[in-house]
């Protein structure tokens, strides 16, 4: 059986190397599909806080001779997304490891596990989002993403949804960790600008501004969403034990200097 991850990248020094990290020795070959554009659909004129090297230089060191780096430019991000199908068309399971995603310590080989033994292609994976720090998170957001591919089973890979289940692990707290929201601001001021969402961002508040930059505690999602209040968290009981040693992790809020 053939298992490989991969991820669409355009930016993400913050926490590539740790979703790697939580995937690498569950996997035969790891890839990134890198877009020097963003693919979301929305670009901009700012420049990527990030480079190609420094994204580079963190594969190579945590992937090592698993890495299979492929540049392209693809316009929308399903394109950029399903590009990996037909990269790797002899791949039993597919992770779809994004850059700023951590797994849950074991979380990987045992979705590998189930989702082989099961008919489904698709499966979500729990996730919990978060927010300025590493002490915070949004906990009960319903919606989970698609995370394993099992691409030799039936089905449409153009469409979500279909042949899709949702990944059930042993632990209550072994779920994806989405850091997106607990990068530094350059970051997320970038990442505004390109996003997938831009379109449906909101207009009664400047979120960046009155949520992100303030560190608001409630109503936090930039399109919306009654789920989304930060909640404090331990860390430790959702990342993997390494994570204490990431340079975020003493942080009361990311971009401030640790007291």
């Amino acid at each position: 059986m053939k298992t490989i991850a991969y991820t669409a990248l355009h930016y993400g020094t913050d926490f590539l190397g740790a979703a790697i990290r939580s995937i690498i020795d569950h996997v035969d070959e790891y890839y990134v599909l890198y877009a020097a554009q963003g693919s979301h659909g929305s670009r901009t004129a700012l420049p990527c806080p990030d480079s190609r090297e420094d994204l580079l230089k963190i594969a190579r060191t945590h992937a090592g001779s698993k890495l299979f780096w492929i540049d392209g430019d693809w316009r929308y991000e399903y394109e950029q997304r399903e590009a990996i199908h037909q990269l790797v068309s002899d791949a039993d399971v597919v992770l779809v490891l994004d850059c700023d995603e951590i797994w849950g310590d074991g979380l990987a080989q045992e979705a590998i596990d189930v989702t082989t033994s099961a008919g489904f292609k698709r499966w979500r994976l729990p996730i919990i989002h978060f927010w300025r720090s590493l002490h915070r998170a949004i906990l009960h957001d319903p919606a989970f993403p698609e995370r394993v591919i099992c691409p030799k089973k039936g089905g449409d890979f153009q469409f979500h949804g279909v042949e899709t289940c949702t990944f059930e692990p042993g632990l209550d707290n072994l779920m994806i960790c989405h850091m997106g929201y607990a990068q530094r601001p350059e970051i997320v001021h970038y990442k505004q600008h390109t996003h997938g969402h831009r379109g449906e961002w909101r207009k009664d508040v400047n979120w960046f501004q009155d949520r992100f930059l303030a560190n608001a505690q409630q109503d936090c999602h930039p399109v919306g969403s009654e789920y989304w209040n930060p909640e404090p968290v331990n860390p430790l009981d959702y990342l993997p034990a390494w994570m204490d040693a990431h340079p975020y992790f003493l942080m009361d809020v990311i971009g401030e200097v640790p007291t």
